[in-house]
């Protein structure tokens, strides 16, 4: 590849070029230009393989990353914490986790310092995996290997804790972090806020709010989005709409994400015309609807007995391109088939069969309660 050019290239050259081609996503033309380098005699150091190696864990490519890592040990380039960091924070995000640990361990066996960067990715991944006890004993041995927790880490570990309806020791840890000189970010309070709003802690989650503003730390989209939810699945509709629309003051705009939590919260709150306000809304703020928004559409109309207009939404999705999970096809199956359209239901589990999705296990049942011996055998 470099043979006509004027450059005389070392292994920094190579190096920089296999660089740029994995994250330009070209991993078969990085593997030729690495073995033109080693066919010219040049020999890969450590960024040249760790560049290798990251490509591929970025683009789900195990065998081939692990081939590199085990080609640079078998060829005594020794791998360094940044070549460590590479595999374990792909392998915790795929939750391959004892994967992740062994290599953990094999960085201790060599003697390759863990950095902070390290111990979140693994913090993470037996967080992800459910084995938040050892993410916590892995968390506490950080500063008997000389490292302090930073706020990544701390998020992590809160994030942990709150997934797993641990929010005293959430807390606790929010509170340690301040006291040790870490200042909370936006994501450190949106974290706390979803883990406060799913345990019904409303009191508590307008008191944590109340101090991010305090101190200085600006709620973003993602914090909005929370308190958004929060209000919804905790029956405070007025307060969720109050929010949604003082938000544009703050310059946060809503996007379809937030348009969907609110549709989804109007509906349940039995607020059918507020909700359809909602949708039309969407296209003229310079959205579009997806298909959760359109599930959500279709399941409140079908719950509010409003079949007539749930198929006129069905038909505007199939024309836009827009049915297309299992999801909204389970949703309107369901619809039809509690509102005795047998006919029409068995229309979209065709089509729900010519995709290749699968009916969940509580359609399932309904189609064979509602269905003759004769029909399902045409299933």
């Amino acid at each position: 590849m470099l043979r006509d050019s004027n450059v005389v290239p070392n292994v920094v050259v190579y190096s920089s070029l296999i660089n740029g081609l994995c994250n330009s996503g070209r991993l078969n033309e990085a593997k030729r230009v690495f073995d033109e380098m080693v066919s010219r005699g040049i020999s890969a150091d450590v960024t040249t393989y760790s560049c290798m190696i990251d490509g591929l864990c970025r683009h789900g490519q195990w065998k081939e990353a692990r081939r590199y890592f085990d080609e640079m040990m078998d060829r005594g380039v020794s791998p360094d914490t940044v070549t460590f960091n590479i595999l374990i924070d792909a392998h915790c995000k795929d939750g391959m986790t004892e994967d992740a640990w062994r290599l953990f361990k094999l960085m201790g066996k060599l003697n390759i310092k863990a950095d902070q960067i390290t111990y979140s990715s693994m913090i993470d991944g037996l967080c992800l995996t459910g084995r938040l006890k050892d993410a916590v004993n892995l968390f506490d041995s950080m500063e008997d290997r000389g490292l302090h927790p930073n706020v990544v880490s701390c998020n992590i570990l809160i994030d942990g804790y709150c997934k797993y309806r641990k929010l005293d020791e959430a807390m606790q840890l929010f509170k340690k972090m301040k006291r040790n000189g870490l200042k909370p970010t936006t994501v450190t309070y949106s974290i706390l806020l979803a883990g406060l709003y799913r345990d019904g802690r409303m009191k508590t989650a307008k008191s944590l709010f109340n101090e991010m503003q305090t101190f200085g730390v600006s709620p973003n989209i993602v914090t909005y989005g929370t308190m958004l939810d929060g209000y919804c699945k905790n029956g405070y509709i007025e307060r969720a709409i109050e929010l949604f629309e003082s938000m544009e003051d703050t310059g946060i705009l809503a996007n379809v994400h937030m348009y969907n939590i609110l549709i989804h919260g109007l509906f349940k709150a039995g607020k059918l015309e507020d909700a359809s306000k909602m949708f039309i809304e969407i296209p003229k703020k310079g959205l579009v609807p997806d298909v959760v928004t359109y599930t959500i559409m279709i399941n409140g109309l079908f719950h509010s007995k409003l079949l007539l207009e749930a198929n006129k939404l069905i038909i505007e999705m199939e024309d836009k391109g827009f049915l297309q999970d299992a999801r909204a096809f389970d949703t309107i199956i369901k619809g039809f088939l509690i509102e005795k359209e047998t006919g029409k239901a068995l229309e979209f589990f065709h089509k729900m069969s010519e995709r290749k999705f699968a009916p969940s296990d509580s359609v399932s049942c309904l189609l064979v309660n509602a269905l003759s011996a004769d029909e399902l055998k045409n299933l």
